[in-house]
């Protein structure tokens, strides 16, 4: 019988398969991590097919290396591959957390399209299970000789979590029917109650229910940044904030026309460009990336908390666990797996630093470093 798949393939497959798909799964994180954004200013095909193949991917890979990590350490703790498991020492478990790390996703991407803030649901379900496996397979691992190295994992864990936790929160905030509630005012339902209250009261006693207007206050116009260079960024974010009630099938009011027509009239047409594309930008970040979290106090100590954890935890793994024990190849791609999770929160943290974001709350608090962003 001829087989179409030779045994040698088969073999080196079973061998490597957790390998490649760890590293894919990296490899598909940095692309992500580069071109999440940048679709927001380039509009070429290329950008678009490699953006939505690594997105649709990702999650993918990462679910699947979960997977043949569990089935691996099912088939070392079976008794008849016992006299190997010396052999065949390596760090794949530790692999686990790096996984998790990578279904949280960067920060310049959470969504490809509209529809995908839809299934937050969806993701917060993956979260639980994705989570409960890696919980399974770090636990059943989890032996005396085995502590350093497991012990070591626990900050990656908490940095995978957070990182999952913040991209669940984010596509609920930015799915269409959340995002319509956070913009809709709380209701005031006592004034209309006492007013319901007075004109029955006054119609059933036969005396005539009289209505005065409150006389409208005066617009007054004008953003006042604390630096004049940043007159745009202030009012394209102030534009943001009128205009994003429209993406939310919300009408605006007749303050929110004279803001807007205020701002954009009487200005050269090249200066009201500037101010549609920050204001664009600013819409983008919060439908398809995690702006909603990441420039925040909150978003500021999670970002802190993962760096810290993913440094402290490449440097333990350098200086304290013993790698003799461990193939060279897995010694290898744990190095990789470290110093790759290092260079994208740093990379995460710089592009943070650089976005119109930064530089709005920057010259709002006259910080001297907008000087040196804006221009």
């Amino acid at each position: 019988m001829v087989k179409i798949i030779p045994d040698s393939v088969g073999k080196l497959w079973n061998e490597w398969d957790v390998r490649i798909m760890v590293v894919i799964s990296l490899c598909l994180q940095i692309l992500l991590i580069l071109f999440g954004s940048r679709r927001k200013y380039i509009a070429k095909p290329w950008l678009r097919i490699v953006t939505r193949t690594a997105y649709l991917s990702a999650d993918w890979v990462a679910a699947v290396a979960l997977g043949m990590i569990s089935s691996f350490q099912q088939g070392e703790n079976d008794p008849e591959s016992s006299t190997h498991s010396n052999s065949r020492q390596n760090l794949m478990v530790f692999w686990v957390p790096f996984l998790l790390l990578h279904l949280g996703g960067p920060d310049t991407i959470t969504a490809y399209s509209l529809e995908d803030n839809a299934l937050c649901l969806r993701h917060l379900l993956g979260l639980l299970v994705q989570v409960g496996t890696a919980l399974y397979i770090f636990l059943q691992s989890w032996t005396a000789s085995q502590y350093q190295l497991s012990s070591l994992a626990i900050p990656i864990f908490v940095s995978g979590i957070i990182k999952y936790g913040e991209r669940t929160w984010v596509l609920r905030s930015a799915s269409s029917e959340r995002f319509r509630e956070l913009l809709l005012p709380p209701p005031n339902q006592s004034d209309y109650a006492e007013f319901a209250t007075e004109y029955y009261s006054k119609e059933i006693r036969g005396e005539p229910a009289a209505f005065s207007l409150i006389p409208e206050a005066p617009f007054i116009p004008g953003v006042h940044p604390t630096i004049a260079e940043a007159k745009p960024l202030h009012e394209a974010y102030q534009l943001f904030k009128i205009l994003k009630r429209l993406y939310a099938d919300l009408i605006l009011d007749h303050y929110d026309e004279l803001w807007c027509n205020y701002m954009i009239s009487d200005h050269p047409f090249d200066y009201v460009f500037k101010l549609l594309e920050i204001e664009l930008g600013f819409m983008y970040d919060v439908l398809y990336t995690k702006a909603n979290i990441v420039y925040s106090l909150t978003g500021i100590i999670f970002r802190s908390i993962s760096l810290v954890c993913c440094i402290s935890t490449f440097f333990v793994y350098c200086l304290v666990i013993d790698k003799h024990h461990y193939s060279t190849i897995d010694v290898a791609i744990t190095y990789l797996l470290s110093v790759g999770a290092i260079a994208l929160e740093l990379y995460a943290i710089a592009a943070l630093v650089l976005t119109d974001w930064t530089q709005y709350w920057l010259s709002k608090y006259k910080h001297w470093l907008t000087s040196l962003n804006i221009g």
